[in-house]
């Protein structure tokens, strides 16, 4: 079975779980689990989850073979490993943000894509809010400046700062930034995760 087949049975594994955690909080675990072994208390802290969610999910987790469990915490099987090089080929970076133009939410983050497309903005921020987030919003690096479309060529027109804080990024011209925020760190990471998922999902 093929990694992304893995990935839809999942999707449709969490949809059985809608107020436990959502299928962007599994793959979002997966990528913070990386090579290591994560704590189920590190975890609630990384995702914003509740201490019954992380454990439903770990659960599931384990049920289609992408985890297995000790004493110490969790780590990712071989088939687990599988999925993060898939995803960290397409998601180099992905982390917390303090944004003031581009920010969209209480709690903001972003992730790096590369290699996916071709993506919508208008259509990538309506997807965030559907699954849970308060907005996103989707740029583009050309030329070393920062796109919005409908917007402006250069971010700088109206956030010095904002370009500052997204040049810290490592990226390549033509990557996308995703920006996606919600009231608190469950429904920013659901959404950003969900909507990786879904981009994910249209590459089969």
């Amino acid at each position: 079975m093929s990694v992304l087949e893995y990935l839809k049975r999942l999707v449709q594994e969490c949809e059985k779980h809608p107020k436990d955690y959502t299928p962007g909080h599994v793959l979002l675990t997966i990528l913070q689990i990386g090579e290591g072994t994560v704590s189920r208390a590190k975890l609630q802290r990384l995702l914003g989850l509740g201490e019954g969610s992380v454990k439903s999910m770990v659960k599931c987790m384990k049920k289609y073979g992408l985890i297995s469990t000790s004493a110490s915490g969790s780590r990712l099987t071989g088939r687990g490993i599988g999925i993060l090089k898939r995803v960290r080929l397409h998601v180099p970076e992905l982390s917390k943000t303090v944004l003031d133009y581009l920010s969209v939410g209480r709690v903001n983050y972003m992730a790096v894509l590369r290699g996916i497309g071709p993506l919508d903005a208008l259509k990538t921020r309506d997807m965030a809010v559907r699954l849970g987030g308060s907005g996103a919003v989707l740029l583009t690096l050309k030329e070393g400046g920062f796109r919005i479309p409908y917007v402006t060529e250069d971010l700088r027109s109206f956030s010095v700062k904002d370009h500052e804080e997204l040049s810290k990024l490592s990226l390549k011209d033509n990557d996308f930034i995703l920006i996606v925020g919600g009231e608190d760190e469950r429904s920013a990471l659901g959404a950003l995760g969900s909507i990786l998922l879904e981009l994910f999902m249209r590459q089969a």
